[in-house]
């Protein structure tokens, strides 16, 4: 049922507002706490509700229904006052794009050292390989000094009871010579003729004198090999 004003419940009736108004005082009439008086109230009184009713009920809904809606709107925000969720949302974003910024300049951070370090060790590389071409470099030029030098080696001295070296004929001597060397065509020195020969006496004239002779042929400085003429 629909509620009405008094006045409008009056007009429904066709009585007077104060006919209406004697019966709420006497309590054959309720009101409710708008002071609206509902229809069905109206009928259980006794009184009849005429065709002016149905315009008054049709207007009382309307005025119920504007009144919910301008309950349940909210209040309107001004296009440059964000809401609270907006502000929320756009800290949340910021948070988010600092934290990946972070990210990233840690992560650049890292590949710098990394190439850093990369050209240290690549840099402490080559600074020991040239050291150790050079140390090479010179081991060489030692060893090759100490073949070209002329050395003078006194026989040893023979040990008590051991086997003493005798010295072979010169004809025999030269032919043993030719004989090492054809077995090594890259060539000896006289250093290591004698060694392999296993003489105490120094070779190096004996092989001068033999490339004088033809025997032998001088390759480069302290290195001889089988003359081919």
């Amino acid at each position: 049922m629909a509620k009405l004003t008094i006045s409008d419940a009056a007009r429904a009736c066709r009585v007077a507002r104060s006919t209406l108004q004697r019966a709420v005082n006497a309590g054959r009439l309720s009101l409710d706490a708008d002071h609206r008086v509902d229809t069905a109230e109206l009928l259980r009184a006794g009184y009849t509700l005429h065709a002016a009713r149905h315009d008054a009920t049709r207007r009382v809904q309307e005025e119920a229904l504007q009144d919910a809606a301008e309950r349940s709107t909210p209040p309107r925000q001004t296009a440059a006052s964000p809401s609270q969720a907006e502000l929320e949302l756009m800290k949340r974003e910021l948070a988010l794009v600092e934290r990946e910024r972070d990210l990233l300049r840690a992560t650049l951070d890292a590949a710098a050292a990394r190439e850093q370090e990369a050209r240290v060790n690549a840099q402490a590389a080559r600074d020991e390989r040239a050291l150790l071409l050079q140390m090479l470099q010179d081991m060489q030029h030692r060893y090759d000094r100490l073949l070209e030098a002329p050395r003078s080696v006194p026989p040893p001295l023979p040990e008590p009871g051991g086997p003493v070296v005798v010295s072979a004929p010169r004809g025999d001597m030269r032919r043993r010579i030719v004989a090492l060397l054809q077995e090594h065509p890259e060539g000896l020195s006289p250093v290591q003729t004698r060694q392999l020969l296993g003489l105490a006496k120094d070779l190096g004239q004996t092989m001068k004198a033999m490339a004088r002779d033809g025997l032998l042929r001088r390759v480069e400085t302290g290195r001889y090999v089988v003359s081919r003429s």
